[in-house]
């Protein structure tokens, strides 16, 4: 079995990005060759003993391991037609790979060749006002012209905006979800999320036809810090997703960029606070462009 399959194999079995990682390692570390992965039941239960936490594990992933794994060879043409990049592969992009507990599999529509062009993560509020949007709709254009693509997150307000002002100005939109890439979530924004496929990039670690749960938002907004060099972020709340987003991109040592606001608006707490702990206030387009770095 190829390596990239066995990980696939994995993701849908194992519970969490670090259980999938301590599988990873192990093969790598110990330089199993792909006629070598523990295929077997005996041989994965033998490496899901050497888990730290694997008693938590042990009855129901090796019974889930067993069946899917009966279930992947039996059905392989079906698995083979899912789109997804595995972080063996040469095409998984490089900035990603370098952050912590990288997405193992990550399930794609559109275009993935979009990962090679230089990128900037937008996000922001839910809740826009008429400085977010102006602040948007000057910024974007130059962007796009400059040959930068924007990620973000098609959630309500700013990310699902930032979006269309990117396909509206025929430029490049990725998106990364927290549901499977065959389900809109929100459901108004279904008309965007079918343009960004159709033109650009949608991206996610679930599984296709997942739906969103709570938790699957904060873990996507790692995906959403690691694929660019720098973190834009307009209008955000002191406690918000946008933050999230902007302290995972500071552990990963990536720049991030906040718009400043009014001192009285809810919605500049959060960036306020983001230029008061350092990091960059733009301005200008120009302080943006700066920061982009091309991997």
């Amino acid at each position: 079995m190829k390596l990239r399959d066995y990980l696939f194999v994995l993701h849908a079995v194992l519970k969490t990005s670090q259980q999938e990682h301590y599988f990873y390692k192990y093969i790598l570390n110990n330089q199993l060759s792909e006629n070598d992965l523990p295929l077997s039941q005996r041989d994965f239960t033998n490496l899901l003993a050497k888990y730290a936490n694997y008693q938590f594990l042990q009855g129901t992933v090796v019974k889930e391991y067993t069946v899917f794994l009966e279930d992947f060879i039996n059905e392989y043409e079906k698995y083979q037609s899912l789109k997804f990049l595995a972080i063996c592969d040469k095409e998984y992009p490089r900035q990603l790979k370098e952050i912590y507990q990288a997405p193992v599999i990550l399930f794609y529509e559109g275009n993935p060749n979009f990962l090679k062009s230089p990128m900037l993560t937008i996000v922001g509020t839910r809740t826009m006002t008429d400085y977010g949007k102006k602040i948007l709709e000057e910024f974007i254009p130059k962007i796009i012209n400059a040959g930068i693509t924007v990620v973000s997150g098609l959630a309500k307000g700013i990310d699902v905006f930032a979006h269309q002002l990117v396909l509206s100005n025929k430029g490049t939109a990725i998106a990364v979800i927290g549901n499977g890439t065959n389900v809109n979530y929100p459901l108004e924004n279904q008309s965007t999320q079918r343009q960004i496929i159709d033109n650009g990039l949608l991206l996610s670690e679930y599984f296709p036809k997942s739906r969103p749960k709570q938790y699957h938002f904060p873990a996507r907004n790692r995906i959403l810090a690691g694929l660019t060099s720098a973190t834009l972020v307009v209008e955000a709340k002191e406690r918000s997703g946008s933050l999230i987003t902007a302290a995972y991109a500071t552990q990963e040592n990536r720049n991030v960029l906040a718009v400043p606001g009014n001192l009285n608006h809810d919605n500049s707490n959060g960036t306020n606070k983001l230029i008061a702990d350092g990091a960059k206030a733009i301005l200008k387009v120009d302080d943006i462009l700066n920061e982009i770095i091309c991997y």
